[in-house]
């Protein structure tokens, strides 16, 4: 898939080592997309969004259907991201692993919420 949308990237080895950042090794690869799980098809597209290379993400819960690895790698993938990102989860395990800031909506406002993600969970008790 990704040397189909690159065809400027010559060396398969090089895309190899692209989307290997993304946890995809071996087989995974160069398998067609269809035979790859939800999870691994999100690395995909993970890959592709970086390379993209853009100034600004928006993820609108990026970790639905994800196993715990993947979500690890996406959140490495987020934080080694240097361009801006406005992400909306309610994974408190990824939100504590990536977030800088807390934003908080409710009651028709949104509010910067001064603490971190697990004050606010035990807030929401």
């Amino acid at each position: 898939y990704m040397m189909k949308c690159y065809p400027e990237i010559k060396e398969k080895e090089e895309m190899r080592k692209i989307i290997g950042r993304y946890g995809l090794t071996g087989k995974q690869q160069v398998s067609p997309i269809r035979n790859l799980s939800d999870g691994q098809k999100c690395r995909v597209c993970f890959a592709w969004l970086a390379w993209q290379n853009p100034h600004m993400l928006f993820l609108d819960e990026p970790t639905n259907h994800l196993d715990i690895e993947t979500i690890d790698a996406l959140a490495e993938a987020i934080n080694d991201f240097e361009g801006g990102m406005m992400l909306v989860s309610h994974d408190f395990r990824l939100i504590q692993q990536v977030a800088q800031e807390i934003w908080v909506c409710e009651n028709q406002t949104i509010t910067k919420w001064s603490r971190d993600i697990l004050a606010y969970k035990e807030h929401l008790k």
